[in-house]
């Protein structure tokens, strides 16, 4: 029977993510738990599904029924994740929203004008994270203490913005200023001929690649699986919140999941860039997805990404009800 009053703690107050790769999730003397078999033994550990907003379920996981009634019930967010992290979310319909959020973004989804204020308000919130949070972990992950590229970069794309007239005018500044943070931080790790490629997947083993292009292979494939992450923790916020996740204000009206890659815009290369490049040009791990997943994760929490996304949703909305406003 579901607890009367829906989950105790609000999405701001929680641990950002937990990623669990060939585990089980079950429940155990009323507990969330999940099982590692490792070398013929297993070794059982709780999951703080009360204090939990995003559960990863890598390859290999399994999860039983009832861990998964008493994960909807507090609210958890549980995405299936594939090769990368690519995430097939799911969210429980236990507990039910107030439709505040919803209603206060319709006319903005509805209005081309008041869509590009409000995309302006979260590219804002981006400029001002790749200094702050993308500052930091370039000083802490690369020894990068002085990032005038970027500064540069961001004060460009915040001029560019003031004259946009649409969102496909901005979406072409977007991508400029995207294609200079992945040169700034390539060149920080002395990978200049770095190019992004998207959706890359894993290299080919029986075509060894030289030195370099191992090194940009890897650090693609680590911005992908990063990229996911966050649509996971952007996910979480619009579902906890009780915003449809295909009402983008950029990314399309008809893009399945937009908003969430809008979103996400506003706090994953700020995270995402310094670690992938970090990990991928660093000293060899025999694991480096985990060991980037792993900083990444810690870097949610660190930098209170649930909070952050959450203000930057109240700035979206703020900002289309201010142009509606003087309209």
């Amino acid at each position: 029977m579901q607890r009367k009053g829906g989950p105790r703690l609000l999405v701001t107050d929680r641990e950002g993510a937990l990623y669990l790769e060939r585990a089980r999730v079950h429940v155990e003397g009323g507990r969330v738990v999940y099982t590692i078999t490792d070398d013929e033994h297993a070794r059982e550990f709780n999951v703080p599904h009360v204090n939990l907003a995003v559960l990863f379920l890598g390859q290999g996981t399994s999860i039983t029924q009832e861990a998964a009634r008493l994960l909807g019930e507090e609210h958890v967010h549980v995405a299936i994740t594939g090769t990368g992290g690519t995430p097939l979310h799911m969210g429980a319909l236990t507990t039910y929203v107030a439709t505040a959020h919803f209603r206060r973004l319709l006319p903005i989804y509805q209005s081309p004008d008041l869509s590009l204020k409000a995309a302006i308000a979260v590219m804002r919130d981006r400029i001002e994270r790749m200094g702050a949070i993308g500052g930091k972990l370039a000083a802490k992950e690369i020894g990068m203490r002085q990032i005038v590229g970027l500064k540069a970069a961001c004060t460009r794309f915040e001029t560019a913005m003031q004259g946009c007239r649409d969102v496909t005018q901005l979406l072409g500044h977007e991508g400029d200023f995207s294609k200079a943070c992945y040169r700034e931080f390539g060149s920080m790790v002395g990978l200049q001929s770095f190019r992004r490629q998207a959706g890359a997947g894993p290299t080919d083993k029986s075509k060894p690649l030289e030195p370099e292009a191992q090194r940009i292979a890897l650090a693609n494939r680590l911005i992908d699986h990063g990229n996911y992450l966050c649509y996971g923790m952007a996910g979480a916020v619009l579902w906890a919140l009780g915003i449809p996740p295909h009402m983008s204000v950029f990314h399309g009206k008809t893009r399945a999941g937009g908003l969430v890659f809008d979103l996400a815009d506003a706090i994953k290369d700020a995270l995402v860039l310094p670690l992938a490049f970090s990990v991928a040009t660093g000293k060899k791990h025999d694991d480096p997805d985990k060991v980037f997943r792993a900083k990444l994760i810690e870097a949610f929490d660190d930098h209170k990404v649930l909070a952050k996304l959450v203000d930057t949703v109240e700035a979206l909305l703020s900002a289309g009800e201010a142009a509606a406003s003087k309209g």
